[in-house]
Parts: structure tokens; C-alpha cells; sequence
């Protein structure tokens, strides 16, 4: 049976933030460090290029049949911005699924197909990706929804864009309020990979100016006896 990457909490990265600031790993309280990694987080997301959806990846592994609400690269997708979730058939092909899975279908544990539907469960206090049947192989799936801000400041919160980033920004903050001589090398390899980030966002995207609209295209306009539709 495959196994997940561990998840990136607020606790995990503030363990590292406050070793790569020098400080213990657990002694002393350094309330600076809680303050300075949620901003991270802030700040990243606004950076970011938050407004436009985009498509997260989840890799499914054979008989596994629950998931964390987290990309391939750690990064959490918050239910409620789904717009859809499809599943990967063959190397060009691609299949929609259908939120809503009921017990009869659970119950059947020993089912192994490639998946046909998926939900959200809540157990143990945390939501899960549920997909049925249980994958036989890995596949991959597919979301398309949009990035939200959510709470980070408890040790459980999850970041609401990619850890690598918050971390990278909170490292850099840490060091400078620290003053610790590296602190300009930290802050310059955030900028490269904030960069790198941005333009990763629009590589795959197209932007049309107005005037590309197909001018056949039926459209409503205002007249002097109200709206009507012209084209």
C-alpha cells in the first residue's frame, strides 16, 4: 500500500522556522516567530494570483481510498472553491466525476476499479477525500477550484498556499528580525521563488484582448427603452 507525504501544519513549519533561525527546536517561547509565520502565509496568498481558478493535481494510490484535501505539492484545496473534479483515463483522457457517495457503496470494501465518484467525509475532526471504488492502481485526479484564505494560527492549520513559499518568506522575516547575517541570501531566494511561482500560475493560460471576441457572439446592451440583445 502506497503512502502519503506527511502534511506541512502550522506546528511542523514553525519547528523548522525556528531552527533555521538558529533557536531551539522546542525550548523557549517565541511568540515573534507565530506572528511572523502567519503573515508569511498572508502574504504569500496575496501574491499569489488568487481571483482565477486553477487546477490542483492529487495522485491516487491503489487501495487507498480516502485522501487529504491536498494537492501533490502540499498545497490544501478548500472544498468549498471546488468547480470539478475529474479523473485521469489513459495519457490523454479525462472523465468527470460526481460528488455523492452513499454507504451501500461503502460497503462493498473489497471492490478495486478505477474511481467513479467522490466526497468529502468528516472523521476524527478533519475532512478527507473519499473516491469510489477504492483505486486498483494509482491514478491521477484532477480539481479545478480556487484558492481561499483560511486561518493559520493553530498548530493543526494547514497553509493556504504552497508551504515551500511560507516557509521561504518566514525564514527570510525570521532571520532579519533575528539579525542574523544571512538574512539578505534568505530574502533574495524567496524573490527567485516567488518568481518561479508567478510565472508557473500563467504559463498555461491564455489572455485574449477584447477586441478577439468573436463579434457574432450574441451580447445585451442598454437603449433608450431599456436592455435588449443584439448580434
Amino acid at each position: 500500500m502506497s503512502t502519503l507525504p506527511p502534511v506541512q501544519t502550522f506546528a511542523t513549519m514553525l519547528q523548522t522556522l525556528r531552527s533555521r533561525c538558529g533557536l531551539h527546536a522546542t525550548l523557549g517561547s517565541t511568540p515573534a516567530l507565530n506572528d511572523i509565520l502567519t503573515e508569511a502565509n498572508d502574504y504569500v496568498f496575496e501574491q499569489l494570483d488568487n481571483g482565477l481558478p486553477m487546477t490542483s493535481i492529487i495522485t491516487l494510490a491503489a487501495n487507498v481510498g480516502e485522501y487529504p484535501w491536498d494537492s501533490d505539492e502540499a498545497e490544501p484545496i478548500a472544498r468549498g472553491s471546488v468547480q470539478s473534479v475529474w479523473i485521469e483515463q489513459g495519457d490523454t483522457e479525462r472523465v468527470p466525476l460526481p460528488q455523492g457517495i452513499h454507504h451501500a457503496m461503502r460497503a462493498d470494501q473489497a471492490l478495486r476499479d478505477i474511481p467513479q465518484r467522490y466526497d468529502s467525509r468528516f472523521v476524527d475532526g478533519v475532512f478527507t477525500l473519499e473516491v469510489w471504488p477504492i483505486p486498483d492502481q494509482t491514478y491521477r485526479m484532477f480539481i479545478d477550484h480556487n484558492r481561499v484564505l483560511t486561518r493559520f494560527t493553530e498548530p493543526t492549520d494547514k497553509p493556504s498556499c504552497p508551504s515551500r513559499l511560507v516557509l521561504g518568506y518566514a525564514i527570510a522575516l525570521g532571520k532579519a528580525h533575528y539579525q542574523k547575517p544571512d538574512a539578505d541570501t534568505a530574502g533574495q531566494s524567496f524573490k527567485t521563488m516567488l518568481y518561479k511561482a508567478k510565472v508557473a500560475q500563467k504559463e498555461s493560460r491564455r489572455f485574449l484582448p477584447p477586441t478577439a471576441c468573436d463579434p457574432g457572439r450574441p451580447r445585451v446592451v442598454a437603449t433608450a427603452n431599456g436592455f435588449r440583445q443584439v448580434g
